[in-house]
């Protein structure tokens, strides 16, 4: 028998594959913006959210956090905590990291 911090670790690890979900599926819209999956995508978010807890932003796509789409999906929830609040200064550095060794494998 599963007990309940086994179900509970579970669902918040399928939270995490949800953002991740809804990242592509914003990649995979038409214009890369938004579409019919990452409105059910959100859907889900938002029932597991409130059982689990918040994903920690350093969890989520960079995209996610830049959109404001994570920190949006947090406040229709009523979710204020320090970790839905990303530090963009971090994110920009992550993203600027991210850039430079891109760079670097193109050339």
């Amino acid at each position: 028998m599963i007990d309940t911090e086994t179900l509970a670790a579970v669902a918040r690890e399928e939270l995490t594959c949800l953002w991740h979900d809804l990242d592509a599926a914003r990649r995979n819209a038409y214009h890369g913006e938004w579409s019919m999956a990452c409105d059910s995508l959100v859907d889900r978010i938002k029932a597991l959210t409130p059982l689990v807890g918040p994903t920690p932003w350093g969890d989520i796509q960079i995209p996610l956090l830049e959109s404001g789409i994570y920190q949006r999906v947090h406040a229709e929830l009523g979710i204020d905590v320090p970790e839905v609040r990303p530090d963009m200064a971090k994110v920009a550095e992550l993203r600027a990291h991210m850039g430079a060794q891109a760079a670097a494998v193109r050339a």
